[in-house]
């Protein structure tokens, strides 16, 4: 390590390449203040015992709060004035690596000073040497708890992964329900209404003619109480009873996995040691070279062993439920019975506002009153259907602005043709609510 003066430029007359052991320009008379840069100069002096005793102590210049003089690391009192240091800011130390330049003249320096300042304002000042080695120790036993801590942290991660899949999908179930009931907002509860017209009506009715006759039927198990002319048997009906005997073990033949050693070639970080070359602006007026080692991590191939899973076919066995069928048996019935029988139907429409059922003529008809007779006809009236056709003037509705809706009769009445009523819909014109009378 070789240490050597440095070289500054007095701002105030431009006299260049003052020594660093210099705190007077020889120019004008004027302390080194603060602001300068210092600079390497080819072919400097070396730092003998006797200049080291000039520029100070080994750390770097400090300048007076109150006439601005550098002086030396171990002054107490500045040379110019006689002002105590205090808390007063010190010239900053610069390292240069390798592969920078170190300033050759006052420019370059100025140039390379990232702040534009060349000095250093101290936070807190601890009392003695003692003191910051004390700093020292406490924040480096800091970092090397944070980095432990750090590296549990990474390993719980890593042994817990699995506990964040289900905290991973309970957040995209969540995300997912949020979108849902937006739409479902946006569909059912983000309406408007809009007015439609009565366009047409249409209606179908029927009616159904029935006679009083003997019907011959059959059923399994029972028969109705009116029957008569029952024969009835015990016989096989036709399906079957699932019937557990139970179970069995049945080998089959499946695909197993077997861990299998291989060779192989694996990489791993190999740190290659490389000296390098820095330089130190201490911020006293000499310049220090020194070595250092900036080596870097390659990457080396070496053999090793890894594993991989190879099927092959094995045996495996599972239970296997043993059962057998059974017929049902059950008692089959064939009756007579007397029952009305549906023989024709008269049908009417229209597409007005005026229904009606067809007017039939009975050949034998029933009272209403006591038991029928075999051969009497009744007619029975059939709830119709009644449709009332809407529209609006918005084609996004329906199809081209054209719906239709069915009311029970006594609803469907209440409209009138080319009446007004209003419907409430959703942002997609979707009907949510139909016209009402």
């Amino acid at each position: 390590m070789a240490r050597n003066l440095a070289a500054w430029d007095c701002p105030y007359c431009e006299t260049k390449g003052i020594w660093g052991n210099v705190f007077e320009c020889p120019g004008c008379d004027h302390p080194r203040p603060r602001g300068i840069h210092f600079y390497q100069v080819a072919n400097a002096p070396i730092v003998t015992p006797e200049i080291a005793a000039q520029v100070g102590s080994g750390g770097p210049n400090w300048y007076c709060e109150h006439c601005d003089s550098g002086n030396k690391d171990n002054a107490v009192v500045c040379w110019k004035c006689g002002a105590q240091k205090g808390s007063s800011p010190s010239h900053e130390v610069r390292d240069y690596r390798q592969e920078e330049r170190v300033p050759q003249n006052a420019k370059e320096a100025e140039q390379a000073d990232p702040d534009g300042k060349s000095w250093v304002v101290p936070v807190e000042t601890p009392a003695d040497e003692a003191a910051q080695s004390d700093m020292r120790s406490a924040y480096v036993g800091q970092l090397r708890e944070s980095a432990e801590s750090a590296v549990e942290l990474l390993k719980d991660a890593s042994e817990n992964l699995g506990d964040f899949i289900p905290i991973l999908g309970a957040i995209i179930t969540v995300v997912v329900a949020i979108i849902l009931l937006v739409v479902v907002h946006q569909i059912f509860f983000k309406t408007h209404l809009e007015t439609v017209s009565v366009v047409g009506f249409t209606w179908t009715q029927n009616v159904r003619v029935q006679v009083y006759q003997v019907v011959h039927e059959t059923s399994w198990t029972t028969h109705p109480p009116s029957a008569y002319n029952i024969v009835s048997e015990y016989r096989d009906t036709g399906r079957d009873e699932k019937i557990h005997d139970g179970w069995e073990t049945v080998p089959y033949q499946d695909t197993c996995y077997e861990t299998v050693p291989f060779p192989d070639t694996c990489t791993r970080p190999v740190y290659e040691s490389k000296t390098c070359q820095g330089t130190r602006d201490n911020g006293d007026g000499t310049i220090t070279t020194y070595d250092y080692d900036c080596g870097t991590y390659v990457q080396e191939e070496y053999p090793c062993t890894n594993t991989r899973q190879e099927p092959y076919s094995c045996t495996k066995t599972r239970q296997e439920e043993v059962y057998h069928y059974e017929d049902i048996y059950d008692t089959y019935y064939q009756y007579d019975i007397d029952k009305w029988v549906t023989i024709a139907n008269h049908g009417t429409s229209g597409s007005d506002h005026e229904p009606y059922y067809e007017s039939v003529t009975l050949s034998n008809p029933y009272s209403g009153s006591g038991t029928p007779v075999l051969g009497q006809q009744q007619q029975l009236q059939e709830q119709g259907v009644y449709s009332v056709s809407f529209y609006s003037e918005n084609p996004k509705i329906g199809q081209e602005g054209y719906f239709t809706r069915e009311y029970p009769l006594d609803k469907w009445m209440l409209f009138g043709f080319d009446w007004e009523y209003q419907i409430e819909v959703n942002f997609v014109n979707m009907i949510l609510s139909d016209p009402e009378p």
